[in-house]
This record gives C-alpha cells, sequence and structure tokens, in this order.
C-alpha cells in the first residue's frame, strides 16, 4: 500500500488532510473546514473523494462539508458519541 498524504491549507488557521491510497484509489478528507481548497485538491491530483472523516463538531471542521459532498459525494464518518451534534453521518 502506498498512502499519499496532502495538506490542505484552509480559512486563514486551519488544514484539512487528504489520505490517498494508490493502490485501491480511496481518497478520505479528514476534516472539512472549507471546500473550496479540497475540491481543487481532489482535482489538481486526479483523485476521487471516497470518504470524509470528522474528527470533531466544531464549525471549523465541518463548514465546508454541505458544499465538498455535493459536488463529490462520499460516506461521512465520525464519533458515535459526537454524532448529535455533527452532520448525518453514514457511519459512526
Amino acid at each position: 500500500m502506498s498512502l499519499q498524504i496532502l495538506t490542505i491549507p484552509c480559512r486563514t488557521d486551519n488544514y484539512a488532510y487528504l489520505a490517498h491510497d494508490s493502490a485501491t484509489g480511496a481518497t478520505a478528507v479528514i476534516d472539512v473546514p472549507e471546500a473550496a481548497p479540497i475540491l481543487d485538491a481532489l482535482a489538481r491530483q486526479g483523485w476521487q473523494l471516497s470518504d470524509v472523516l470528522i474528527t470533531h463538531h466544531h464549525g471549523d471542521h465541518v463548514e465546508g462539508l454541505e458544499e465538498v459532498l455535493a459536488q463529490a459525494p462520499a460516506r461521512v464518518i465520525g464519533a458515535a458519541a459526537d454524532a448529535h451534534r455533527l452532520p448525518p453521518l453514514d457511519i459512526a
């Protein structure tokens, strides 16, 4: 397995991370503070989003989720203990 990690600056003070498995083509984004930089990075790399991992409920970690999912549908994964404060999850 070859895992590639991209750090994506978002907003003025935050980051998202893309993790891409070149063997399977799976790509996950870790947190979604802002949609445009994430979508741009996916397009530049030619990667298709498969999963969104939400670390916690703060707005600066989920603010871009709706826009990302509208353009790149993916499974949304988060902690079951925080599910009541997160956008709808596919896996908790």
